[in-house]
């Protein structure tokens, strides 16, 4: 018996099926490609408020000898990625917690992260921390918040439900630091690995007069001062929820000196 023969009309749509869906897949790159790119430009595009380092507290909490920029606020936070030497495994890709804390507490120590090497032995010293307590990999921000104050319990840290801009703006302004936990894929990070870490945990530091935060993201090498816009970050803030990342609660851990 012969080899079965497809009707011409069959073979035509099928044919026509299969080339649809290879141009539907280079279409999505091409887009996807275009969009990383506008993502990356955006980056560059927006101007940053100069650096500043953290201002003085009276005993009373209030601030002395401060002017912030017209422009907005731009605190001079150490950064680091979670994997400072670009090692990318099963620990440094889930330390994202770890790296938040470990960049606010060098900030309000007024201490440097002074290379990759010195990066990895503090980011260590927090994951032994976190560990030691009893939690696991992926923490929630109350986590978070037991872990900073076992290594510096001279700082403020307060939890701040279902924030608004104003709230954080108000934050930072007042020489405030910001830990957020997030759906990652929903940053929209162009240097993540797509489609992004299904939780994430970064530190705002700043803000500008047009509409972004200023981050340190250590969900990349290219964090340092990495901006979204506000209702970016509000719209993918969300709390660790037992994997429930979607649906966590809104919240973020507002640190400060006493």
């Amino acid at each position: 018996m012969g080899a079965m023969r497809l009707k011409p009309c069959v073979t035509y749509f099928l044919t026509a099926f299969l080339i649809g869906g290879i141009g539907f897949t280079v279409f999505q790159k091409i887009r996807n490609a275009e969009l990383r790119r506008e993502k990356v430009l955006e980056q560059l595009d927006v101007e940053r408020p100069p650096a500043q380092e953290r201002m003085a507290l009276t005993s009373s909490g209030s601030s002395s000898s401060f002017s912030p920029d017209l422009t907005g606020i731009n605190w001079d936070v150490p950064f680091t990625s979670q994997a400072p030497h670009g090692e990318w495994d099963e620990v440094h890709k889930e330390a994202c917690e770890e790296a938040s804390i470990l960049m606010t507490l060098q900030y309000f120590r007024s201490e440097e992260i002074v290379s990759p090497d010195h990066a990895e032995e503090l980011l260590q010293s927090v994951l032994l921390r976190n560990e030691s307590l009893g939690f696991a990999i992926d923490t929630t921000i109350v986590e978070v918040r037991k872990v900073l104050l076992s290594l510096s319990p001279e700082l403020d840290a307060r939890l701040l439900w279902n924030p608004t801009v104003d709230n954080l703006t108000s934050a930072l302004s007042d020489g405030a630091l910001i830990i957020m936990p997030a759906d990652g894929q929903a940053l929209g990070n162009p240097y993540f690995r797509q489609p992004g870490p299904p939780y994430h945990m970064l530190v705002l530091r700043g803000f500008t007069d047009d509409g972004y935060a200023i981050t340190n993201d250590p969900g990349t090498k290219r964090g340092e001062a990495f901006v979204y816009r506000w209702e970016t970050l509000l719209d993918a803030m969300h709390d660790w929820n037992g994997g429930d990342v979607k649906n966590g609660e809104k919240v973020v851990l507002v640190v400060s000196k006493k």
